[in-house]
């Protein structure tokens, strides 16, 4: 029973954190989502503690093993608006195929740069 209530606890620890996030983002009126907020402040509490607890470890790690589980409800929310979806297609593909070619150009000039400074770093110069 101790090792379940350590889990039901680092959840709760989880969720605490995904709270705070969203209280702190709409009181604040931030743009920036309180899922992201929340998950700064689980980074801050894990840096203070230079570790992650045994507990928190096995909730997120089974948390990860089932994150397809977690796209059901948006998947089934983007078949409720497939007409609105078909009537904008071509518009949404062309974004879709524009931005993920731009962030992958992005990402390989990236590595080239990061590649340049790191072969510069270790000749010394």
């Amino acid at each position: 029973m101790r090792l379940a209530g350590q889990l039901i606890l680092a959840f709760l620890v989880l969720v605490a954190c995904d709270t705070a996030g969203r209280l702190v983002s709409h009181w604040l009126g931030l743009p920036v989502p309180g899922t992201v907020i929340g998950i700064l402040f689980l980074l801050g509490g894990l840096i203070g503690l230079r570790r992650v607890p045994e507990p928190l470890g096995r909730v997120a790690d089974f948390l990860l093993a089932h994150l397809n589980f977690l796209y059901i409800p948006a998947g089934v929310g983007a078949m409720s608006y497939a007409a609105l979806l078909a009537e904008d297609l071509w518009p949404i593909l062309v974004a879709l195929f524009v931005s993920t070619f731009l962030a992958m150009l992005a990402a390989g000039y990236a590595f080239m740069a990061v590649a340049r400074l790191t072969e510069k770093w270790s000749r010394g110069e």
